[in-house]
């Protein structure tokens, strides 16, 4: 029923992805499926995905972003294993949950959805996955700029990273990001953003950052940044209720969902969508 998504099926995969997710051309789906395999290939982390079958014709496919995490005291790493793109062609709709239930059966400490669709949104509470933000919140940076804060931006190599951390920043500037060091008087800290565009214009998402007080209070600081680094608005995940003022609440943002181990971090985005596939 299920088969890895391997060089043999690739095309497949692509094919079903823009079928399922029409707004995407194939080649967006060509570009992120390639960034995708040539990390796990690196990373020795196994298949991209799943692509489901019924009597040999490809109907399904469902992307698994896998992550190694080293841990901080020194304990075995965790994996992680992002879902995305989950796509089933409507005259076997019937059959999703099973897929997901096939997926959801390799054990692994964390599974993530961070982009669910409105029905995949209201079925996946029955697998065990919770929520942790309701969406997402929109800075527009010019008027963001003008606030000061207690902190400074400078560059990520000068403050001091255990290996855990090293290696997330380190694999994200790989993978096209953009990350800085944010200081202030509460302490230093790295701060993560995946690079796409909204509604046209170069926008950024906040993917990692240990503590969301610090970066609502250096806002002003965090929009000069990415203001000199040609963006123009920053997405940041959120619940409703904690939009901060100069904000607005995205109806276009997705909840995102965990099962397992929940993220050490505030926002752990990391490899995921808004990184591989730049959305």
């Amino acid at each position: 029923m299920l088969e890895a998504i391997g060089r043999d099926t690739m095309g497949e995969a692509r094919a079903l992805l823009a079928r399922g997710f029409p707004m995407r051309a194939e080649p967006f789906w060509a570009a992120g499926l390639d960034r995708l395999s040539a990390f796990h290939d690196a990373q020795g982390l196994g298949p991209i995905g799943q692509i489901m079958r019924i009597k040999g014709e490809a109907v399904g496919v469902i992307l698994t972003m896998r992550s190694r995490r080293e841990q901080a005291d020194g304990a075995p790493p965790q994996t992680v294993v992002n879902l995305s793109s989950w796509y089933v062609e409507e005259r076997f709709r019937l059959m999703a949950p099973r897929m997901l239930q096939k997926v959801l059966a390799e054990t692994v400490d964390s599974f993530t959805d961070l982009t669910p669709s409105p029905a995949v949104t209201d079925m996946i509470g029955r697998f065990g996955f919770v929520r942790c933000h309701d969406g997402g919140v929109i800075f527009a940076l010019p008027v963001q700029a003008l606030q000061s804060g207690p902190g400074q931006i400078g560059p990520v190599e000068t403050i001091a990273l255990d290996a855990a951390l090293g290696r997330i920043v380190e694999d994200h500037l790989g993978l096209g990001c953009l990350a800085c060091a944010l200081v202030d008087p509460e302490g230093s800290r790295p701060l993560v953003f995946s690079l796409g565009r909204r509604k046209g214009l170069p926008a950024a998402r906040l993917v990692y950052a240990d503590d969301v007080a610090s970066v609502r209070r250096n806002i002003g600081a965090i929009a000069r940044f990415l203001l000199s680094r040609g963006v123009i608005c920053l997405e940041m995940p959120a619940n409703r209720q904690d939009t901060p003022k100069g904000a607005w609440f995205s109806t276009r943002s997705r909840p995102s969902f965990v099962r397992g181990v929940s993220p050490v971090a505030a926002i752990d985005h990391a490899y995921s969508e808004f990184v591989f596939l730049r959305i």
